[in-house]
């Protein structure tokens, strides 16, 4: 047998160079997608610790400023006031702001601010590789109520629980007082006779009844019947039923019947408790026994140090409650409270609060309402008794007062009140008066909400109001 050698012909000369290469080839684009997988994956597993490492500082940022907020002076005291730096790792930069009533504004919070916010930027300890570096930081924000020890300003302008008359070109201005200024919680309002203005928004749940030209400047809501006779609403009116039916000219917006009862806060018992009313700082007001003469006396009113707060404790010494001679005026020194069983005015002839010098105080008269804590309802004991004056009592500018009684409220004749009303018993405003909101509050209790409120010794952060990251990677 014959073998042929076979040699190849020049046209397959190559083609195993060629295949060789491709092989080759394929391994270096598999090689390169292979690293580049890699590479990605660090880079995206790099930046998932740079993001968690970055968030945990922004959060630690958040936790030491927070905590510098309960200090007194902290805040103002970091290198750079209302900023916290840490001085290591979790690296953070946390700034603080306050908001007093008109905005944010960069700073420590004041002896006005209701609202601080703290933004924290937070950065990574470990930042991402690969050219992925949005996680290397992040930025949380958290707001949180701002509670300063002394008195909070809640409560509307005039509350009575069991009823109000008004009449005789009574002059009621509530207009501050938000969306309602006047509150009847389980009584009915009568206002009659000659041309009353309510300046403001009211809330009845009971009957309305204008009996002779009294007009509403806001709206009504009254939970049964609204006799409108020579009267008007210039908003809107909702009740039970109204009479005339419709009103016609009487309502100046929108006449709605309804039987939903409007909402009002409870009755909100405040009682005898001294270490309640603490200074913007939490230093104690000064405590002492009224006068044996019972009776408010021309001249200076205040605490032993000037300008410093004052309680006067009359429900011993003056078991049948407090009155003032004729012509009477008491000149404030300072933020002064009256405890006392009854304020006695009506035989007084012109009894004036005013200040001493320009300085604004405030003046509380408060009859203490022991009844049981969670009934809800006022208790007018039998040692107590209403406030009452009559010709001419007037609270003057700069003082704002608060009158807080279980009891009655009867005014007459002319009498001037700048600040606040809270009565529980039956209650009269006749001839003549006319009445300022100025939001006073009192220690320990919320009137918007019904509530005793904790007392607190210094300035610091309350609840948390809301937290977000912001620009976070």
């Amino acid at each position: 047998m014959f073998l042929k050698k076979l040699v190849p012909t020049p046209s397959d000369r190559g083609s195993a160079l060629v295949a060789v290469i491709g092989v080759f080839a394929i391994g270096i684009i598999l090689t390169t997608l292979i690293a580049a997988a890699v590479v990605h994956g660090l880079g995206w597993s790099t930046y998932s610790r740079a993001s968690v490492q970055s968030h945990a500082a922004a959060d630690a940022g958040i936790v030491a400023a927070r905590a510098g907020l309960y200090q007194p002076g902290n805040c103002t005291s970091q290198p750079t006031s209302g900023v916290y730096v840490s001085a290591g790792s979790p690296q953070y930069r946390a700034v603080v702001e306050h908001n007093d009533g008109a905005g944010w504004v960069a700073g420590c919070p004041t002896a006005s601010t209701s609202q601080v916010r703290i933004t924290s930027l937070g950065t990574a300890e470990s930042p991402a590789v690969a050219g992925i570096s949005a996680g290397d930081t992040s930025t949380v924000e958290a707001v949180f109520q701002f509670l300063v020890p002394g008195i909070n300003p809640t409560g509307v302008a005039l509350y009575v629980y069991d009823g109000l008359e008004i009449e005789a070109n009574s002059a009621l201005d509530l207009s501050e007082g938000g969306s309602t200024g006047l509150i009847v919680k389980n009584g009915d309002l009568l206002c009659s006779k000659n041309n009353t203005v309510i300046n403001g928004s009211i809330v009845v749940l009971g009957n309305m009844t204008f009996a002779n030209k009294c007009t509403v400047s806001g709206s009504a809501q009254v939970e049964d019947l609204a006799t409108m006779s020579s009267g008007r609403v210039d908003g809107d009116l909702i009740a039970g039923s109204v009479d005339p039916n419709p009103p016609g000219v009487h309502v100046g917006g929108t006449y709605t019947q309804s039987s939903v009862v409007p909402s009002a806060p409870d009755w909100t018992n405040l009682t005898y408790k001294p270490s309640d009313w603490v200074t913007s700082d939490g230093t104690p007001f000064e405590v002492q026994t009224f006068p044996v003469s019972c009776k408010f006396s021309s001249g200076n009113l205040g605490g032993t140090v000037a300008g410093f707060p004052l309680i006067l404790n009359a429900l011993s010494t003056c078991p049948s409650g407090i009155t003032a001679n004729n012509n009477t005026t008491v000149s404030l020194t300072s933020d002064v409270v009256v405890f006392g069983n009854m304020f006695n005015f009506a035989a007084t002839n012109s009894l004036t609060f005013k200040s001493s010098t320009t300085a604004a105080h405030r003046l509380w008269f408060i009859t203490p309402d022991n009844g049981p804590a969670d009934d809800k309802a006022p208790t007018c004991a039998a040692n107590q008794g209403s406030f009452s004056v009559n010709n001419s009592f007037a609270i003057q500018e700069p003082i704002s007062s608060l009158l807080y009684t279980p009891c009655s409220f009867d005014g007459k004749n002319g009498f001037a009140w700048n600040g606040q009303i809270y009565a529980g018993g039956e209650s009269y405003a006749k001839n003549n008066p006319s009445f300022s909101f100025v939001p006073v509050g009192a220690a320990g209790v919320d009137f918007d909400n019904a509530i005793v409120t904790p007392v607190i010794s210094k300035p610091q952060p309350g609840s948390l109001l809301s937290m977000r990251d912001r620009n976070a990677g």
